[in-house]
């Protein structure tokens, strides 16, 4: 049923069922990616197959981004979102049954095929859903539970431990819960009925900004996962309190969402963008002039501004997906943006450790330093014409 079809109320409860899937999801995929790095350290891998282990996982974008539209198109978007949770329970319930590195190598996969095309398949829904004068707000929304529902993920593990059953039976249990409510709304979710006939130029040149913006995030956020905590040791930091970083900066991705979202909704897109990118730039600027020794609370309030520039450009990103694209162009745009993410969330921690090596901790914030000064002009980049 297409959106201008649906009442409020039905509009209402279609992006609630899309939203709390995604956000319950998150939390599941929060608990499962330090889960199993931790459980692997106790096995006495190595960091390096700690680090492969968890690249195959991310890497699964490589596989499912060209796959989902196809996905999509054919079966639909409550079929694709419920096989993909079916595959995503399975494979967190294999992994305690095989605790073996190598053959985790297969399950990972798996595992991050099915939450990669859940999250776009819902991404899909609530931004086709969306009114376009709401569309910020719904996007924020989104991207604010996702982030939250991640964050809290990470606080489960202090509950369950890594030991036995019980952390991966939680996490298969919320991946259940956040399917139920999809088959209620069936007949409230949007249709797409055609799978896109662009190019990949194509659909580059109608979003360069918003297409852009994925290779930007995945190699800043990834790089910053790796060695952020680097930079806090660099500055003085004990071990926990660098680690802490991670956290800190991922508080300022989620308070940014639902704000960016609302400017969205009563400003430029292009001009926000590039406000957002400008930020990041500035504050790991501010971050490499840092004295060691430095006032630890000036550290830690940098890293929160850097982390709300991060969560704006995404927020920003997707509304101007949203703007551009509709039904199977839309589900294509994302599998693009999902391939050029995946770009960088590979190239980013490889040039970032390469840099470490050669010029110090330093490198870390004037890398990201650097991503966002080159994305500036890109930021306003106003090809001619839509994909409605």
């Amino acid at each position: 049923m297409p959106a201008f079809e649906l009442t409020a109320r039905e509009r209402r409860r279609s992006l609630a069922a899309a939203i709390c899937c995604t956000a319950v999801a998150g939390i599941a995929m929060g608990l499962t990616w330090p889960l199993l790095a931790l459980i692997l350290r106790q096995q006495g891998l190595s960091n390096s197959m700690i680090g492969l282990s968890s690249t195959t996982q991310a890497l699964a974008v490589f596989l499912v981004a060209p796959l989902a539209p196809r996905l999509v198109v054919g079966f639909g978007l409550v079929p694709t979102i419920l096989a993909c949770a079916a595959v995503t329970l399975t494979t967190l319930l294999l992994l305690p049954l095989f605790p073996d590195v190598y053959v985790w190598f297969p399950i990972r996969l798996a595992l991050g095929a099915g939450t990669i095309t859940l999250f776009m398949a819902t991404e899909t829904w609530a931004n086709q859903i969306a009114r376009e004068e709401s569309r910020g707000r719904v996007v924020g929304l989104y991207g604010l539970l996702w982030s939250a529902g991640f964050a809290a993920g990470l606080m489960i593990i202090g509950v369950t431990g890594t030991e036995g059953w019980s952390p991966f039976l939680v996490a298969a249990t919320l991946v259940a819960l956040a399917a139920v409510p999809i088959p209620f709304v069936r007949g409230l979710a949007p249709a797409v009925h055609a799978q896109s006939t662009r190019r990949l130029w194509r659909l580059l040149w109608l979003a360069p900004a918003a297409m852009l913006s994925g290779p930007l995030l995945g190699a800043t956020e990834y790089a910053l996962d790796s060695f952020l905590p680097v930079y806090g040791l660099a500055h003085g930091l004990e071990a926990p309190v660098a680690v802490s970083l991670l956290s800190t900066l991922l508080l300022g991705v989620t308070a940014a969402q639902y704000p960016a979202g609302w400017l969205a909704d009563r400003a430029d897109c292009h001009r926000l963008l590039f406000g957002a990118t400008a930020l990041g730039a500035v504050a790991c600027l501010a971050l490499a002039a840092l004295a060691r020794g430095a006032p630890v609370i000036l550290l830690f309030a940098l890293v929160v501004v850097l982390g709300t520039a991060l969560g704006s450009i995404w927020t920003i990103a997707v509304v101007l997906f949203g703007q551009t694209f509709r039904g199977g162009d839309l589900v294509a745009a994302y599998a693009v943006g999902g391939l050029l993410h995946g770009v960088g969330m590979v190239t980013g921690p490889l040039s970032m450790g390469a840099a470490v090596d050669r010029w110090g901790a330093a490198a870390v914030p004037l890398g990201v330093a650097l991503c966002c000064l080159l994305f500036l002009p890109v930021a306003l980049w106003r090809p001619g014409g839509a994909a409605r």
